[in-house]
């Protein structure tokens, strides 16, 4: 079967900018009709969602996902099991997150409806389906799950609604639209090989990864709430602006990051491992680092888009932009760890900077009376506490993967080419002095100069084979 690097990666991009335009209205929306306060606890609701879900489900997607990589047949009975062990951990949660809701909260339906999406998020196929050469109908669903929420919330404004427990019941619902439209997904995966019944796992990873994998994405979506109870509220403010233009940011790299670990798990199961890994971890630093450059030198004029008092919040913005490329490049030699069935050391380099990050959090909290930082200043802190983690876990995920880095030295130059004249392009228009017309000036000539080095250094002359050697090496075609 020939390869679809190519439409892969323009499905990703495309379909999740589609998604988080639909998101981004619904939210609007929604955030029209609540106002600020009721708007904030909203927000914390599909945060609790969010929390829940990925307690539930670490560790297993991406276990199950290697092992459809090293038995394809076994797709279908490998994405059930997945789903009944992510089902019974998600209705232990439910049942305890509705418990607390009702003894402690003034609106218990709300946030039990919130904690009732982890039920729905047992059937997201992501990575699973990637795995299994079928991302273009996983992002189909995702992309059709998130206008479904935009009609029903259009809908509920059309009634005049203001309730909160009708708009988690919207979320709510529109999961279930998720997991309903992906059992024919699924069911479409059983004309595969027949293969032997011992060949499909048929319990949970191990605690132990499970807890590992967990720690650190708790670490990461919440990492706003642990500023907040160090620093204060304002200081979260500040560095909510900041992530989240750095998150926007590294967007193309998070995609990227799901079209390369199909890639890695197969090269684990019968590719090869060291080439895959040279040619993703150069491809990631590619896509990172120029980034990196060209927002270091717009990070004032982003961060004063939502008002000119977030201009302090620059200097956070770039550390949270160095975190995230420490953190993506960190990424493919965990899957690299996973691919080639190094469970421990894959679960300890997650665990290791997690509990790292977490006592830097607990230290500076203590401290934080003492210092007497500015809200700024402890956003900066904050964002220099992710440096620190990130660059640990990506030291120690490079030292774990060292005896797949032999004989592929990863080029530099051409990437640190190719950061430096994005971030120079980007610098030029400020010479022109302040005025409205800087900003958006600076992110064209870097976005222009980025794709113009991207195009010579890649695409020139190789167009249509572009994604031919990472096939090869990897050995995933689909």
């Amino acid at each position: 079967m020939k390869h679809a690097v190519r439409s892969t990666l323009a499905t990703l991009l495309v379909g999740v900018f589609g998604q988080r335009v639909l998101q981004l209205l619904s939210f609007l929306c929604i955030g029209r009709a609540l106002g600020a306060e009721r708007l904030g606890t909203y927000a914390q609701g599909t945060a609790v969602a969010a929390l829940v879900a990925v307690l539930a489900g670490q560790g297993v997607r991406s276990v199950m996902a290697r092992a459809v990589a090293r038995c394809p047949g076994a797709a279908a009975d490998l994405l059930w099991t997945s789903v009944r062990t992510r089902l019974g951990v998600g209705a232990a949660l439910s049942v305890a997150g509705a418990g607390v809701a009702f003894a402690t909260t003034e609106a218990p339906w709300f946030w039990t409806l919130c904690v009732l999406q982890v039920l729905p998020a047992a059937f997201d196929l992501k990575n699973l389906l990637d795995v299994a050469g079928r991302t273009r109908r996983e992002v189909a669903l995702e992309t059709g799950t998130a206008l479904l929420q935009l009609v029903l919330v259009l809908a509920w404004l059309a009634l005049g609604g203001h309730d909160l427990t009708t708009v988690a019941a919207i979320g709510l619902g529109s999961r279930t639209a998720y997991a309903l439209l992906a059992l024919p997904a699924i069911r479409g995966l059983e004309r595969g090989a027949a293969v032997a019944a011992d060949a499909v796992p048929r319990t949970a990873p191990g605690l132990g990864l499970a807890a590992a994998q967990g720690l650190h994405s708790i670490l990461c979506a919440g990492d706003i709430w642990f500023v907040a109870l160090c620093f204060g509220d304002e200081a979260a403010g500040f560095y909510a602006v900041a992530t989240r233009f750095a998150g926007a940011a590294l967007l193309p790299s998070t995609q990227l990051a799901r079209l390369l670990m199909p890639h890695m798990l197969h090269a684990g199961a019968g590719g090869d491992p060291r080439r895959t890994l040279a040619k993703a971890s150069r491809a990631t630093l590619l896509v990172t680092l120029p980034m990196l450059a060209g927002g270091a030198v717009t990070a004032v004029g982003l961060c004063t888009l939502p008002g000119a008092a977030f201009a302090a919040a620059a200097p956070a913005l770039v550390l949270a932009l160095l975190a995230g490329c420490l953190q993506h490049a960190g990424w493919q030699q965990s899957n690299a760890l996973l691919a080639a069935g190094r469970d421990r050391a894959y679960g300890w380099t997650f665990a290791g900077p997690a509990v790292l990050h977490a006592g830097l959090f607990v230290a500076f909290g203590a401290l934080a009376p003492t210092l007497d930082l500015t809200p700024p200043d402890a956003a900066l802190c904050g964002a220099g506490l992710a440096v620190v983690a990130h660059g640990v876990y990506c030291l120690a995920t490079g030292w774990a993967v060292r005896d797949l880095r032999a004989g592929h030295a990863l080029p530099f130059a051409g990437v640190l080419r190719t950061s430096l004249a994005t971030g120079l392009a980007a610098a030029l228009p400020a010479l022109l002095g302040p005025g409205p017309a800087v900003l958006p000036l600076q992110l064209t000539a870097g976005g222009i100069t980025f794709a113009a080095w991207l195009w010579w250094l890649e695409l020139r002359g190789r167009l249509r084979r572009f994604g031919d050697g990472l096939a090869a090496a990897s050995g995933f075609r689909a």
